[in-house]
């Protein structure tokens, strides 16, 4: 067994040893051992004092966690008009939603994100760790304002508009991500969203893509596609819906044909793949999925579903096929376990479906093979 290997195993009987009891166990200086120390966490195997170790399997989610409010009509909305809503508020972000559906489809999955010291940032805190997620690498930040989404819905479920104070990501700058680098180099995955400044998003990119850590992006909005790099290298998958397709693939100011279908969804994946991300995911609401990559290209349909609420439905996809990744499933059928997630979450009024688990997922892919 090498120093390296040693020095580990005895980390992992006590995370609190100090680094002159692992020089007397070993037989080596002091010094010594903290060169060891500094070199695992460079390579993420540990993340600092007390010693945590990287697991294995494990997600970082980077980006979003917001104060929710969402209110549907009770009719036809109409604009310049007062209009009779039902109203709820709930924990989102997308970073957040995709932690929280990927905790409830038991990964182990940790949160990076950026809250207030206020009320709001407290409960979506304590909330999502109370739905199983590791929140240690979160930002408090005193005297900032917890982000917030406003959506209005229609009384279909499907959004009409929504509003996003969301200016406290700024502040997750590419010196606060170097500074948790052992968090994300102790990941098997990340995943981010475009909540995150562009400088982030590209720096996250570079060293997630010299360091061989596969990195997915949720590009969240057309405007906020605006973020990613021109160049995508270093993405493993991007997961745009339609618009932010066209946007990615430099045609967001172009006016758009009603439904280009399979041809136009098959020319935007190829020109985003030519910018070099790894794969693309479309989401394509009824029409399901577009998955292309170096495998290939495939289009799922949706699943049949009454939809209930559709904002959690991409979040839901996102980590549906994070999950199928992590069991080591091709991109085809890991798409299949997104689409089978997303339909499961359309049916709850939920940002993050808490009728979510593995069984039923399993259950929802085997219905989509019939």
């Amino acid at each position: 067994m090498d120093r390296e290997q040693q020095i580990l195993s005895f980390i992992r009987r006590n995370p609190f040893v100090t680094q002159q009891e692992l020089a007397d166990a070993i037989g080596i200086s002091r010094s010594a051992v903290a060169g060891y120390v500094a070199a695992l966490t460079r390579k993420g195997s540990i993340r600092g004092r007390a010693y945590v170790l990287a697991e294995e399997g494990s997600v970082l989610c980077i980006g979003g966690a917001n104060l929710d409010s969402k209110a549907r009509g009770k009719q036809p909305l109409r604009l310049g008009a007062s209009n009779p809503v039902a109203v709820a508020e709930s924990c989102g972000g997308v970073a957040r939603n995709i932690a929280a559906n990927l905790a409830a489809l038991s990964a182990r999955v940790a949160l990076l994100t950026a809250v207030g010291d206020d009320k709001a940032g407290s409960w979506l805190l304590e909330r999502t760790a109370s739905q199983g997620v590791d929140i240690g690498p979160s930002l408090v930040l005193s005297g900032e304002k917890t982000g917030s989404y406003t959506a209005i819905l229609g009384e279909d479920g499907e959004l009409f508009i929504a509003f996003a104070d969301m200016d406290i990501y700024e502040r997750i700058t590419p010196g606060t991500l170097e500074e948790k680098w052992p968090h994300i180099a102790a990941s098997k995955l990340v995943v981010a969203d475009a909540n995150l400044p562009a400088a982030s998003l590209a720096w996250l990119a570079r060293r997630c893509g010299d360091a061989g850590l596969p990195l997915f992006v949720d590009p969240i909005s057309p405007e906020k596609a605006k973020k990613l790099p021109e160049r995508l290298d270093g993405i493993a998958a991007v997961f745009p819906n339609l618009a932010e397709a066209r946007q990615l693939a430099g045609r967001g100011d172009e006016e758009p044909t009603a439904d280009g279908g399979v041809a136009e969804w098959a020319e935007l994946a190829r020109l985003i793949l030519a910018r070099g991300a790894g794969h693309v995911l479309i989401t394509l609401g009824k029409h399901g999925a577009y998955c292309a990559g170096p495998d290939g290209e495939l289009h799922l349909p949706a699943l049949p579903v009454r939809v209930v609420d559709v904002t959690g439905a991409g979040d839901a996809f996102l980590a549906g096929v994070a999950y199928g990744v992590l069991r080591g499933e091709a991109f085809a059928d890991a798409c299949r376990s997104g689409l089978a997630a997303a339909r499961i979450a359309l049916e709850t009024a939920s940002s993050s479906s808490e009728q979510l688990n593995e069984e039923r997922l399993a259950e929802a892919v085997r219905e989509s093979r019939i």
